[in-house]
């Protein structure tokens, strides 16, 4: 599941490659790491509170990395 999201997330970074510096992560923790040049003056708090409303949860770690850490709930 993990690297599904990743491959997911690669997809959006290939999208926007001057806004995405990098996606990275293990199992279901990942993070997308934003290009600071080009986000400012949005910060990845910023982007989180957007994707909330979305129904996203996500977690700013510094202005730069979001992380993602979806819940482990299987059906």
């Amino acid at each position: 599941m993990g690297q599904e999201l990743r491959n997911q997330l690669m997809k959006i970074h290939q999208l926007f490659p001057n806004l995405i510096k990098e996606v990275r992560g293990k199992g279901l923790f990942n993070a997308v790491e934003l290009n600071s040049k080009v986000l400012f003056p949005v910060s990845a708090y910023d982007i989180c509170l957007k994707l909330k409303e979305r129904g996203v949860l996500a977690k700013p770690t510094h202005d730069t990395i979001i992380r993602l850490t979806p819940p482990l709930s299987i059906r």
